[in-house]
């Protein structure tokens, strides 16, 4: 069987990479672009993977498929069968039933190592949120890899073999790095294609990823055939320091709301592939002599245990209410001490252990018979949860997660599908005055109050909705979709131009206080808006984006209506409550009044007290009235009973002739 050489630096930089991806994952805005930890992975796999089949194909001028599928699944499904199953029976025990199906949705795909391709082509529904919080999320990687394993070995065997029978063993270094170079070339090209047509594609699939393989296999094959397999001294000091800037500079200066991979994760790559290159020596030299120290190594050996349990557990801690750093440092512990037990009870045993000799082909079907039993007990456990979960806390959740304004019946809002613009009217399509609602979805969850405040006859009211999409001139990158809302400007600008034609009396507009925009581009952006509008309308009235909440409100007041105590207890030491302190929503309505000032006719209608009273947000208030449908929109049941206080606050801003009438 063909082996490399023992690498302590590369276990070294597997350590780093996945000590980036738990730092990110844990929030540490520090390190928010940690997520390029996994291109890291992408490169050392690419390399390890190539020399050990390009070795075996040069001892014996064949690869043994199965022997070689057999091992991986031997090394990686264990463990990750364990994670499922282990996260798959617990999560009843701590989060809603709704929590449960869409968090979980994903399970039978990752059993599968097929979850990248679930992730990128599943259908979008802006309203489940909770979906974004997938606990087998962080399986992509996965999947992309065994997809990778599944496809590297027969392309380098089909490769190598026509290269023997052309050109002979002593030319495979040129033909094999010119064959490599090319799949590089096609992959990323595909990678930045897909990052604009298709962002999803780009970064979950494994086409779009090959080009990352293929440079740590370019590294391998480069010095493979040389007559000396070493850098010189100083060639590899400059490489080593100039990998590492590379990938903690990625790190600290990426973030994830831009489009990715495409030819940014270049930098993190070429980093990686930069310090395999640097360590082709026999004695280490500078970092990578750093990366071969004990702790990092040790780490390094228990990086893929570590990175299968990280993700579901800080999930988890996260919906339980985890917020404070040292509860978020105990929740790394936590997953490291799990991945210290997995790797010492199952992925060595497996790998390395007396569990590791079975021949190929019973491995393989001992793993894809395990694989079969995962997904169908996954899916009658799912099916077992469902039956007997408490039916009437269940349905006073969904009744609270649907309790929507009409207006989504009527088909106003098209979210990222297009740019089209699609008013829906309500109340007298002749009346003489004409109030229009322009906003986001947290803007038009006020929608129930127009009709009873602007009363047909007299009044119709024009609906102008699209979700995620601030009432700010500004661009912005939108991570559920993976790329710039550009169909967001186009849909603004397309509705200002609507309302010049119209002519409103009343414009009301509102959005979230969320997007990550600076306070010049909240204020500026703003101020472009209201001058527009400024032009159409005597009176615009700009709604302050509402505060969220740190949970999903529904699914807290679900637990505490359960039949299980452990939910129960911890539901109410969360107390489906929470104080807010220094907030966004608090800064972000400072930026619009100091916009608003700028021009007479616009005004800021601020019911964030009626929400958040004395600065407290519940999801159900003491009159017993859920306050939110989800995390942070309000349902329209509370809406309602908003209308005096707003027609006091509407009247007090000058529209009490107009409401008269």
């Amino acid at each position: 069987m063909a082996t490399l050489t023992y690498r302590p630096d590369i276990q070294g930089l597997r350590a780093a990479a996945i000590l980036l991806v738990v730092l990110a994952h844990a929030e540490i805005s520090f390190f928010s672009g940690g997520f390029i930890g996994v291109d890291v992975f992408f490169v050392i796999s690419g390399y390890l993977i190539t020399g050990l089949l390009v070795r075996e194909y040069a001892q014996t001028e064949s690869i043994k498929l199965a022997k070689f599928i057999a091992r991986r699944l031997k090394r990686l499904l264990p463990t990750l069968l364990v994670m499922i199953s282990l996260v798959v029976l617990i999560s009843p025990l701590l989060i809603s039933s709704y929590e449960f199906k869409e968090q979980l949705a994903s399970a039978t795909y990752a059993t599968t190592w097929t979850s990248n391709l679930f992730f990128a082509f599943s259908k979008l529904n802006y309203f489940a949120d909770v979906q974004t919080r997938d606990l087998f999320l962080h399986t992509w990687s996965l999947g992309v890899e065994e997809q990778f394993y599944l496809a590297w070995p027969l392309l380098l065997l089909l490769t190598l073999t026509l290269l023997t029978q052309r050109v002979g063993h002593s030319n495979h270094r040129r033909s094999l790095l010119i064959v490599l170079s090319f799949m590089f070339t096609f992959s990323l090209g595909l990678s930045w294609y897909w990052s604009a047509e298709h962002p999803l594609w780009s970064f979950y699939l494994m086409p779009s990823r090959i080009w990352q393989f293929a440079l740590g296999a370019i590294v391998f094959v480069w010095f493979e055939y040389k007559n000396t397999k070493t850098l010189a001294p100083e060639w590899a000091t400059r490489c080593g320091i100039s990998g590492l800037i590379l990938i903690i500079g990625s790190a600290i200066l990426l973030y994830p709301n831009m489009s990715y991979p495409g030819f940014l994760a270049l930098l993190p790559s070429l980093g990686a592939a930069l310090i395999i290159a640097a360590g082709n020596q026999e004695n280490f030299q500078d970092v990578n002599r750093g990366l071969s120290n004990p702790i990092l190594t040790w780490i390094g050996d228990r990086s893929y245990s570590w990175y299968i349990w990280h993700w579901p557990v800080l999930l988890l801690g996260f919906s339980l209410g985890v917020q404070h750093p040292i509860g978020i440092m105990g929740l790394v512990i936590l997953s490291l001490l799990l991945a210290i037990i997995s790797y010492h009870c199952i992925e060595l045993p497996f790998w390395k252990g007396r569990l590791s000799h079975s021949p190929p082909v019973r491995g393989i079907l001992l793993s894809s018979l395990a694989i079969i039993v995962g997904v169908v007990g996954i899916q009658n456990y799912s099916t077992y949860v469902d039956q007997n979960t408490n039916k009437q806390a269940v349905q006073f959740a969904r009744k609270a997660r649907h309790d929507l304004p009409v207006i989504y019946k009527f088909g106003c809002d098209a979210w990222y599908a297009n740019a089209d613009v699609r008013p829906c009217l309500i109340g007298n399509p002749d009346a003489l005055k004409t109030v229009v609602l322009l906003a986001d979805s947290i803007g038009a969850q006020w929608f129930s109050l127009l009709p009873e405040i602007f009363r047909a006859p007299g009044w119709r009211v024009v609906i102008l909705t699209k979700s995620s999409c601030p009432m700010v001139d500004e661009d912005f990158f939108y991570d559920r979709i993976g790329k710039v809302y550009s169909v967001c400007s186009e849909w603004r600008n397309a509705a200002l131009n609507y309302l010049s034609t119209l002519q409103p009396d009343v414009v009301i507009i509102g959005s979230a206080a969320t997007y990550e925009f600076s306070k010049e581009q909240w204020i500026e952006g703003s101020a472009r808006i209201f001058a527009r509008l400024s032009t159409v309308s005597d009176h615009v009235i700009v709604v302050s984006g509402t505060p969220q909440l740190s949970f999903d409100g529904p699914s807290c007041l679900e637990k505490q209506h359960t039949d299980s105590a452990l939910k129960r207890f911890l539901s109410n030491r969360l107390s489906c409550s929470e104080a807010l302190t220094i907030t966004q929503t608090t800064d972000v309505a400072d930026y619009l009044e100091q916009a608003a000032q700028r021009f007479p006719k616009v005004s800021q209608l601020n019911l964030n007290e009626e929400v958040c009273p004395g600065r407290h947000c519940a999801a159900q208030n003491p009159n017993g009235l859920v306050v939110f449908r989800d995390q942070q929109h309000l349902t329209d049941s509370f809406v309602r009973t908003q209308v005096p206080e707003a027609l006091i606050k509407l009247e007090k801003l000058g529209l009490e002739p107009l409401l008269a009438d």
